[in-house]
């Protein structure tokens, strides 16, 4: 009996390795960060020591993913831009600020082919006066971290206008990083307290399957139950602090517009899109909702040579693309 118990666990033993080898090449349990050829990246319990979600500042390194690798250099702030001393001793130029994620930052393109550089060059070919555009998009940021660097950090650049571009990742990133509440009084970042097993669904697979299997957890390993709820909370939170940007704008005088747009997975085969946050933010009159521009533009244009299969975000061809979309759909003020 001894034996055949022993036998028996070693079977098990032996499914369960095979079973863990068989999920990993599958690549069905894969996070964002592991596709894109990184470790497993943890949700929660993560504490940053700023409150600005930015690169470290003066460095500089090669980006290199699956499809695409490129080099970025950061400033003083972090950002991928410039100097930011050449945007304050500019005087004579209208300044604007882009905040943003990943999709502003440019990722998937060298700098000088992100939407913020394409739309740089529309709106000074078509005008008289002369706009100078700091980049202060991030990968990973959300409207909280933009809102934290532009009230402390950016506005030494004396901008006109602020254009603040957004998507329903803001939303996933939200419903796990939360609010405010992240943000300590000594200037660090708490990340929230998340699922006490988090360390087993970073090592194993199988556990993961089990989670999403028949818990049905997703990838912020947040349930399906709760899913909803949590998405609501979150849009509700993102509403609030945008709007709260739009009010630090209006006491500085800043011209202030907030873009949604889609991803392109959201492009693909009529994809579901933010609609929550959509119906929350429409009415505002700082908003401008990209969905119809960029779904007219690929119903004539093939967006599978315009984006990184692997990668979820544009290719340069893409965010010239986006670049021009919102230039045609924008209307800033000071534009004649």
């Amino acid at each position: 009996m001894k034996q055949f118990l022993n036998k028996f666990l070693i079977s098990i033993l032996i499914f369960f390795v095979c079973l863990e080898v068989f999920l990993r090449i599958s690549e069905k349990y894969k996070t964002r960060s592991e596709f894109k050829g990184k470790s497993y990246s943890y949700k929660y319990k993560v504490n940053k020591p700023n409150w600005y979600y930015t690169n470290k500042p003066n460095t500089s390194r090669i980006k290199k993913e699956k499809e695409w690798q490129y080099f970025n250099q950061y400033n003083e702030l972090g950002n991928r831009e410039k100097s930011i001393r050449t945007f304050i001793k500019d005087t004579s130029s209208i300044k604007i600020i882009c905040l943003g994620d990943s999709f502003t930052e440019g990722d998937g393109a060298p700098y000088d082919s992100s939407w913020v550089r394409k739309f740089e060059y529309c709106i000074n070919l078509n005008n008289e006066v002369k706009y100078k555009i700091y980049n202060a998009g991030s990968c990973g940021s959300d409207v909280f971290y933009n809102n934290k660097i532009l009230t402390n950090k950016l506005m030494s650049l004396k901008p006109q206008i602020v254009i603040e571009c957004i998507n329903s990742t803001d939303v996933s990133d939200v419903v796990w990083r939360g609010g405010l509440e992240r943000f300590n009084e000594d200037g660090t970042v708490s990340g929230k307290v998340g699922p006490s097993w988090e360390f087993l669904y970073h090592i194993s697979h199988v556990f993961r399957a089990f989670m999403h299997v028949f818990y049905k957890y997703n990838e912020n390993l947040i349930s399906e139950n709760n899913i909803q709820q949590k998405e609501k909370q979150a849009v509700s939170l993102i509403t609030y602090q945008v709007e709260q940007t739009a009010q630090f704008c209006l006491k500085n005088q800043i011209e202030y517009h907030l873009l949604i747009h889609p991803l392109p997975s959201e492009l693909i085969d009529g994809a579901i899109q933010p609609f929550e946050l959509i119906q929350q933010l429409k009415e505002k009159p700082y908003v401008t909702l990209l969905f119809k521009s960029f779904n007219d533009y690929y119903k004539n244009n093939d967006i599978v040579k315009e984006y990184w299969v692997v990668n979820k975000h544009f290719n340069s061809k893409g965010y010239f693309s986006m670049g021009n979309i919102i230039f045609n759909g924008l209307k800033i003020n000071t534009i004649k």
